[in-house]
């Protein structure tokens, strides 16, 4: 099992309410070390299912003494192993752990635009020459997943400082993607027949499907810590090569086009945010004060709403886009008939 080690600094003289608190814990072992300033530090170790759960004890009985600070460290391994298994209803990582990876994914700074200037880069040149495996590789660099996941996150928590971050990363990502790949169309003269730009300008109904069971799989991937995972849920997740496509579109003069490839960026990003609410909810992660929990309740139900309420919009554009576009393919067939009679 995956372990936790956390480390508790304390006061000397509350060593013996931390070590009855610590004996009606579920823990694999702890010890304690004497500090300099009168200070004792505690090292607990314990299954990362239930880190989350002493760290929220330990923070209520200790946390009024400015002395007091928590420090949680990944385990690699420890001799002996450990083999019992945790009973806990939801296997994840703290909620501290959750918000301190997210926090440190969404800074707009030099690497994330850098990041995005890359990716979109390659996902034009990938579009241009037909190439999946280049396209492929534009995704799983673009920086877009985790702003949509802070998104999420923030919204189940009712976090709105956070959620205001979330939404600004992405915005900026986009604008850049989108900006940029205009910039590249005037360059770059695509063929609409072409199937990697082509696969991008209608959205199918399976393409929503996909994108919700996408975004289940990289929430719980970066719930539980398993961020390997997250790698192809990059790849399924199609966010930034309809962005780009959009833009090329524009570029190019396919003005309709251009609008199917919007939206099934905007279908995929309307997806994504509503299934990473529902497994954040599914995964137990909520605020630690029930004042908190009833604030953020209220903005839950509004965010889940409201992204219903997209993707049924959008299911309607879909329909008339489609419709649309087969009146076009009917009247340009029916123009070649003339010319060749």
């Amino acid at each position: 099992m995956e372990l936790r080690l956390i480390e508790a600094v304390l006061p000397k003289e509350k060593k013996e309410d931390i070590q009855n608190l610590l004996s009606k814990e579920t823990v694999v072992d702890f010890w304690r070390e004497e500090i300099f300033e009168n200070k004792v530090i505690f090292k607990i170790l314990v299954d990362a299912t239930l880190s989350e759960e002493l760290i929220n004890k330990l923070s209520r009985k200790f946390s009024k003494d400015e002395r007091f600070r928590i420090v949680s460290i990944d385990v690699k391994t420890t001799v002996p192993l450990s083999e019992e298994t945790s009973k806990t209803k939801h296997i994840r990582v703290s909620i501290p752990e959750l918000y301190n990876a997210i926090v440190s994914s969404i800074e707009i700074n030099y690497i994330f635009i850098t990041m995005i200037i890359l990716s979109t880069i390659i996902a034009a040149f990938g579009l241009y020459k037909n190439s999946g495996t280049i396209i492929i590789g534009a995704m799983v660099i673009a920086p877009l997943l985790a702003p949509n996941i802070a998104v999420s996150f923030a919204t189940v928590l009712g976090d709105i400082e956070l959620e205001k971050k979330g939404v600004m990363a992405f915005l900026i990502g986009c604008i850049i993607a989108l900006l940029l790949s205009m910039a590249l169309g005037f360059f770059l003269h695509i063929d609409v027949n072409n199937f990697e730009i082509k696969s991008r300008i209608a959205v199918n109904y399976p393409d929503l499907i996909i994108a919700f069971a996408s975004g289940i799989a990289g929430t719980l991937a970066f719930t539980t810590g398993q961020m390997m995972g997250l790698v192809g849920v990059m790849v399924a997740i199609s966010l930034l090569p309809p962005l780009v496509n959009t833009g090329l579109l524009v570029s190019n003069g396919f003005l309709l086009y251009a609008t199917g490839s919007f939206l099934l960026f905007l279908a995929n990003f309307a997806s994504l945010n509503l299934a990473g609410v529902l497994t954040f909810l599914f995964q137990g992660v909520k605020p630690r004060k029930w004042w908190e929990e009833k604030k953020a309740k209220e903005h839950r139900i509004k965010a889940i709403i409201l992204w219903m309420i997209l993707i049924v919009i959008l299911i309607f554009a879909i329909f008339a886009e489609k419709k649309i576009l087969v009146k076009k393919r009917l009247f340009q067939e029916s123009n070649i008939y003339y010319l060749k009679k």
